[in-house]
Order: C-alpha cells, then structure tokens, then sequence
C-alpha cells in the first residue's frame, strides 16, 4: 500500500482510510468496534475516518455501501488443486508413474479469472481461510488482477482444498474434496454485498455455494444469472433454481443427475440438452468428453463435434466456456458465433495442463475458431 492514492475526481485517500477501506471491502456490514480494534485506534477516530471516506465519495449510505460500477459478479469456491496426471492408465492398488502439480484453482475463481483475461471486470465472491492456501489465494489474485476485496477471509479457518488423478487424455480419473469452508458462503454473507450484486450485469455461480444460497441470488437479482454444475455431489444443488437461469453449463457426467438422459453420442447429448431446456434453463451449453458440445434454447440448437486435439486437463474446460459465454453476450455475437467461442475456450483450457490456460485471451479465442470451425 502506497501513502496516498487519488480517485477520479482527484480526492486524496490516506494510507488509514485506505486500510479501513479494504477491511470494510472484505465485509461490509463489519462494526466500527470491530475496525478500532483491527487498526489499533479508538472507535472515534474510525468514525472521523469514515466520515471522510464519505464525503470523497468512496462510501455511501448505511453499510458503508460502493457506488456500482459496470461489472459482472461471479461467485464460487477457491481452492488449492493437487492433481496428477498419469503416464499410463491408471492401474488401482498399487502406485502409477505420472507427473504431480500444485496450483490455485476452484471454480468460482477459475470462471473469475477466465473473464479477467478476456477483458472483463468482475468482482469475485468467496470465502477462504487464513492458512498458507488462502494468504497463496490472495498473491496469487493480486498477481492476475483479479478483484477479491468483496470475498472473505476467514480466521481459524482451512482454505478449500481439492485433489485429483487425471489419466493421460486429460479425461478425470478420481477426484476427493475437502471444501466444507464453502458451506459458510450464505445467504447471510451475500446479503452483505447485495449492493454490488444488484447492480450487475450478470452474475455467475457455481455449485460449490449452498443450494439456499443459489436460491438467494436468482430471487435477490433481476438479471441474467448463469451457473456452472460441478461434482455430482452437488449438481442436484440446482434443482430448485432451474427455471430461474439465463445459462447452465454442465457435463455430461453431471448432466443426468438433473434429466433422464444420458449423453453418449451425438443424439442422446441432443436430447440430453432438450431435456435440461425443458426444465427452464434459458440457454445450455453441454459438453461431452470425446462426444463435442451442445449449445441449445427453445428455438434452436447446435452440436460442434469434438475436435482432434490433445487434451492436457479437462478440469477447467466449463469455467472457461462460461467466462466465454458472457463475453459472447456482451458483444452481441449470435447463436453460432456464441456456440464456438465457448467451445473453442474450453478447448484451448483443455490442452493446457492447468485449469486456466495462462494464454487465455479473445485473439487465441478467434484463431481456434478459425482453425476448428
């Protein structure tokens, strides 16, 4: 943190009114109490700062409420990925050659930093705890752009964490979570932030939120809200918000844990994707290991078979369709022109060994289309 930072209209911050500032972006509702105490201060001297805050325009209103900008929220888990990826296929009960990775991954966060580069701003909504992971989730944030200061930080608390074997294709062998921290991401906890999730121009959630507080944000936001299935442990999760999304994105193992179908070629993921229409959903995108995608609505559909590429790593294949997904609707692309972005990001994050291709960008996004469509 720098001494002193200026805003548009040139009104002078100081170090402590920026230092309180970032306290009450990770929870706005946070009492002034609670503010003297983490700064040392009296509770006076927070109240001076906040009312100077005020008057240059950083807050308003009661819960220190932002002045919206234009932006998308997304909402989801963060964790630290361990996964391998084997050299052969697997064999059980005994061990396997393969190569191991450490990185920081998590739906919500991959969708957030998908959007991020491919140019659009978003604020990201999380929890995570105050271990080694969560202080390596917030460098790591920092590093990339990306804006956390709406998520939280919690104390005493083990940062989600997720562990998977992929075997050589890419194609997921097994994976174990351990993401009971994402059950504190409530109803409650968004309340707090309805401000800056109101006045989106979309938002994005992810299964790892409690199925309550999924039914939070489609009742709390009038606009498009689109999500992304992850785990058939927490796909059902969905169920009783269907009819109220703009967008699903799911797979097809998660896809029949909603509708009867189970997608194994190019008609059954036709039909599979009908079927998920049929409940409400506006717009689904599904897509298939070795089948393709599906991109269908009421009126139309359709089917990109899957290309002839080396998959690295499907995990992170869904949150980079998505991110592409709003980026197609922000520029106005048609239904086919939608159809390939998404499925060309999620290729491209699929031939990369990590679940954000760090090349990632709109120009790598059009030439895979022009190469595959």
């Amino acid at each position: 943190m720098g001494g002193i930072a200026l805003d548009e209209n040139n009104n002078e911050i100081t170090t402590r009114e920026r230092q309180i500032l970032e306290w009450i972006q990770q929870d706005p509702m946070i009492s002034q109490n609670d503010l003297a105490d983490l700064a040392g201060i009296s509770r006076s001297g927070v109240a001076v700062h906040i009312s100077n805050l005020m008057k240059k325009g950083y807050l308003r209103g009661k819960g220190y409420i932002f002045p919206p900008q234009n932006h998308v929220t997304v909402i989801g888990g963060v964790n630290m990925d361990t996964y391998g990826v084997g050299v052969e296929p697997f064999t059980a009960k005994t061990s396997n050659s393969g190569h191991i990775y450490h990185s920081i991954g998590g739906l919500g966060r991959n969708i957030s930093l998908n959007l991020r580069k491919l140019g659009i701003f978003n604020y990201f909504i999380s929890v995570y705890g105050d271990d080694a992971d969560g202080e390596q989730f917030k460098v790591d944030a920092t590093n990339h752009d990306m804006d956390i200061t709406y998520s939280k930080q919690l104390m005493n608390e083990k940062t989600s964490s997720y562990i998977y074997l992929n075997q050589p294709d890419g194609e997921r062998f097994i994976g174990l979570d351990d993401m009971e921290i994402n059950d504190r991401l409530t109803p409650e906890l968004l309340e707090a932030r309805s401000e800056v999730i109101r006045h989106s121009r979309a938002v994005i959630v992810d299964t790892n939120l409690p199925e309550d507080t999924i039914q939070w944000v489609v009742t709390h936001f009038d606009g498009p809200v689109l999500a992304k299935a992850v785990s058939l442990a927490k796909v059902g999760r969905l169920q009783s918000s269907l009819s109220s999304l703009n967008t699903l994105v799911i797979n097809g193992i998660e896809a029949p844990v909603l509708v009867e179908t189970v997608p194994g070629d190019k008609e059954s993921a036709l039909r599979c994707a009908q079927e998920l229409v049929d409940t409400g959903v506006e717009n689904v995108f599904l897509y298939v290991d070795n089948i393709g995608t599906v991109y269908a609505n009421r009126q139309q559909h359709i089917f990109l078979p899957q290309p002839d590429i080396h998959q690295k790593n499907t995990n992170g294949a869904g949150g980079a369709a998505i991110a592409a997904l709003v980026l197609a609707a922000v520029n106005g692309l048609d239904f086919k022109q939608t159809a390939q972005l998404a499925a060309a990001a999620a290729y491209i994050t699929s031939e990369s060994p990590d679940s954000v291709n760090e090349a990632m960008s709109t120009d790598l996004i059009q030439k895979k289309i022009e190469s595959l469509f």
